[in-house]
């Protein structure tokens, strides 16, 4: 643990040292930066069920690390580094394949159908963003690139693969508990999970679904898509997605100590409605949008979807 702790210092330091004045977003940055510290702290003072999972979970840094540095390498070498978003799934099943490798006694049937879910996932994420984020460099990696200019190769690397690597490294937690679970076969849980998860996939696939025939209709352009789940939720993608880290974690509730990752999908859900991709889509839309943007926010609730429409929404 004490070589553990020498290495994360140093790479705070590296990461603190590489950030620019002028950089947004400095205690994102710092938030990030502790987490691990933080983990270690909970792992030296946790009793033996608990430290088992984390002392796993916190190996599962070195899976981050090494594959964010080859998402970063690859971004270099594109000049594009909104290939991230085709590369933090395959960071999150990296996670978990590492974690549950090293930590399960053996590879039950349970592990497997939690990993052949998070692998389904992946491979659509993948397929989802690769269209858009291959060849053309996305906002708001551009304008970071033309922003710090000389100084963005080496900073892309911490404010890009560290930070989102970090993030998605804290919703992998309940895989550390899933390996050590002491049961072999499915649990009432499990299939809660899998239950919760095939909801969110399916809100996640209709709502891409949806957005893509609205955009491909030249129409539509600069309209606002309010039809479907999207006339129920402003961001039905991102409920999908949250709804399918609570179904990891349905799996992790068979270990004594799983209850504690719930933490996980908390910190996705947050994430994604109230942290950063809500609203930072919400800021894009009102700006380009306006009046329009204005009437469906009035409409429609931000996050959690609405079970019934209003009759004068105009919706379906």
């Amino acid at each position: 643990m004490t070589y553990a702790l020498i290495i994360w210092l140093v790479f705070i330091a590296c990461w603190r040292l590489a950030m620019p004045k002028e950089a947004r977003g400095r205690n994102w940055n710092y938030s990030h930066m502790a987490m691990p510290g933080v983990a270690m702290a909970v792992y030296a003072f946790a009793p033996a069920g608990l430290a088992g999972p984390m002392e796993f979970w916190l190996w599962g840094l070195i899976t981050m690390v090494v594959l964010g540095t080859i998402g970063w390498i690859i971004g270099q070498a594109l000049r594009n580094h909104s290939i991230m978003d085709v590369v933090y799934p395959c960071i999150s099943f990296g996670i978990a394949l590492s974690v549950a490798l090293m930590a399960a006694p053996e590879m039950t049937l349970r592990i497997y159908i939690a990993l052949a879910l998070m692998a389904f996932w992946m491979l659509r994420m993948v397929r989802h963003a690769f269209g858009t984020n291959y060849e053309v460099e996305q906002q708001p990696y551009a304008a970071h690139r033309k922003r710090f200019g000389k100084r963005w190769p080496v900073w892309s690397f911490f404010a890009v693969y560290m930070l989102q690597g970090t993030l998605v490294w804290v919703w992998c937690l309940p895989w550390a508990f899933i390996a050590l679970s002491p049961e072999v076969t499915m649990q009432l849980t499990d299939w809660i999970g899998v239950a919760v998860w095939t909801v969110g996939i399916l809100f996640l696939i209709v709502a891409d679904a949806q957005m893509n025939a609205f955009k491909a209709n030249p129409a539509n352009k600069g309209g606002i898509m309010d039809k479907g789940l999207w006339a129920r939720s402003r961001h039905p993608n991102y409920f999908g997605e949250c709804l399918t880290w609570f179904g990891y974690f349905m799996f992790a509730l068979s270990h004594p100590w799983g209850w504690i990752s719930i933490i996980a999908p908390i910190y996705t859900t947050w994430f994604m409605g109230w942290g950063s991709a809500a609203p930072g889509n919400e800021g894009h839309m009102r700006k380009t949008r306006g009046a329009l943007w204005d009437d469906y926010v009035a409409r429609v609730p931000l996050f959690f979807p609405r079970l019934f429409l209003k009759r004068n929404g105009g919706n379906s």
